[in-house]
């Protein structure tokens, strides 16, 4: 499956649930944003994660809109995780990257022992390091981010969860094409709700299941 038909595919899961996808999604980015955010971080950006900027340059935030459309809601685009556009994304790398810079040897000594990896995950053991971009956050400041400094077993791009409130890093998918595709698999569950807005928790849903 190509990204863009993955991207369609999640668009058209959340539109069935009644979310006004075209209500919170940003026009897509250039390519020269794009571009300009990858010369910053000093790394390639996969394939896919431009694929996904040049759909959208992130969303709106949902508790900016009120009444999209009868009968519809908004929701963050990664349940809980706000998809942000790429100049929040260089913002949140750069606060990252400050706190690892200013930090020096003390860094990992400080933050990294209290990190664990989950049993058989290819990611490094490390509250954070350089390589790590966000592409969505929560209201906690934790994010699904594109590791862009995988251990040699692992795969670039892949999608791997970090934050404050995220002592355990994981993998959630080997490429944010493939975690479209996983997301698209689960079966929504809302587990708070308004007359205009909704999330779920994706880590804790389960697949649709066939009868």
């Amino acid at each position: 499956m190509t990204f863009d038909d993955a991207f369609d595919h999640w668009c058209e899961t959340l539109r069935a649930a009644g979310f006004a996808v075209g209500s919170f999604l940003n026009a897509p980015a250039t390519d020269a944003t794009i571009d300009s955010l990858q010369a910053q971080i000093g790394f390639d950006l996969p394939n896919d994660l431009r694929a996904l900027y040049l759909r959208a340059d992130g969303q709106t935030p949902p508790f900016g809109l009120t009444d999209p459309f009868p009968g519809e809601v908004v929701l963050p685009f990664f349940g809980t995780y706000d998809f942000i556009s790429t100049e929040r994304a260089l913002g949140a790398y750069e606060q990252w990257k400050q706190i690892f810079d200013e930090a020096g040897d003390q860094f990992s000594y400080n933050f990294d022992e209290f990190c664990t990896v989950r049993d058989g995950d290819p990611v490094i053991k490390a509250y954070w390091q350089p390589g790590w971009l966000p592409f969505s956050i929560d209201g906690g400041g934790n994010s699904y981010a594109v590791d862009l400094s995988p251990p040699s077993n692992g795969s670039y791009g892949q999608v791997i969860l970090i934050g404050p409130d995220e002592d355990e890093r994981r993998v959630l998918a080997p490429s944010l094409c493939e975690f479209l595709i996983r997301l698209s698999k689960l079966d929504l569950v809302f587990h708070e709700s308004s007359d205009v807005w909704r999330c779920f928790d994706i880590e804790r849903l389960s697949p649709k299941t066939t009868s």
